[in-house]
């Protein structure tokens, strides 16, 4: 698994120079990846993948309204960067390659701030994040809160770059953990099997919250129609049928994502500034 296009829609591609991981934090518990990995690559095992450092040529602009676009790159949906089983001089060969870039924005998203922060002080503290690098850190239950402290202390290191938050799988209230100075929030439910139900207050939540720091938002999806919080309302007897009568009704703008994207009655899809290629 290396450059893919990817159902991940905040992204355009994927890229895993790095494969394997292991749990952290509750949002782990039903980790994708990890069913993944053990269906079809022989386990979990964290694994450096040097050969994959340069597919970064393969990256092409992204057309959308009409207009060239630099394509957002997802780093490590099969791993965490900052794992502790990550050297530090493979990590200098991922960020030489993401440097090459500067028409790609690659999105580092991680569990492990406190890495995070120590690398990006050594890495960035004197000359800054660079700009095509978009930082960010899962935030799943507001008890992690901490981890978006850490990812503010690195921008008063560093400097300015774009940082986001992701709320997904959302696994509990919103309510206490600030947006100040976080560019961006990602939020949506558990897919897959036993996947745990977004409450819809926990999403109303994390949208307040964003506006309140005038925080762009991409809501994801529910996770499960049956999560969808008009299910109950839908009509029918099968789960297509429900799906349908939801679609038809304007309940759901989104149909092809996993139970659903429409959040407050309509989709969020905002994002940071994406640099014109």
């Amino acid at each position: 698994m290396t450059v893919l296009n990817t159902r991940i829609s905040c992204a355009d591609h994927t890229w895993n120079p790095v494969f394997g991981c292991t749990h952290v934090s509750p949002g782990c518990d039903h980790c994708y990846a990890e069913a993944i990995a053990k269906r079809f690559h022989g386990g979990f095992h964290v694994r450096l993948m040097p050969h994959r450092l340069g597919d970064v040529r393969r990256f092409k602009p992204v057309t959308e309204l009409g207009q060239r676009r630099a394509p957002l790159v997802f780093v490590n949906s099969m791993s965490d960067l900052y794992h502790r089983e990550v050297p530090d001089a493979y990590l200098d060969q991922v960020f030489q390659h993401i440097a090459a870039r500067p028409d790609v924005v690659f999105q580092v998203l991680t569990k492990r701030p406190r890495r995070l922060l120590a690398d990006g002080r050594r890495r960035w503290g004197d000359r800054g994040v660079p700009a095509n690098l978009w930082l960010g850190v899962t935030v799943e239950d507001r008890r992690l809160a901490r981890r978006v402290d850490l990812l503010r202390s690195l921008k008063q290191a560093a400097g300015p770059f774009t940082a986001f938050v992701c709320a997904e799988p959302l696994l509990s209230a919103f309510d206490g953990i600030s947006l100040a100075a976080i560019d961006w929030l990602i939020c949506g439910g558990e897919t897959g099997p036993g996947a745990r139900r977004l409450d819809p207050a926990w999403a109303d939540q994390a949208v307040a919250a964003a506006a309140a720091a005038s925080v762009p938002v991409w809501f994801r999806q529910w996770g499960r129609w049956p999560h969808h919080p008009h299910w109950a309302d839908a009509r029918g007897r099968t789960v297509a049928d429900k799906k349908a009568d939801l679609i038809a009704r304007g309940l759901e703008l989104s149909p092809t994502d996993q139970g659903g994207a429409t959040l407050l009655g309509r989709l969020w899809r905002d994002r940071p500034p994406v640099p014109a290629v």
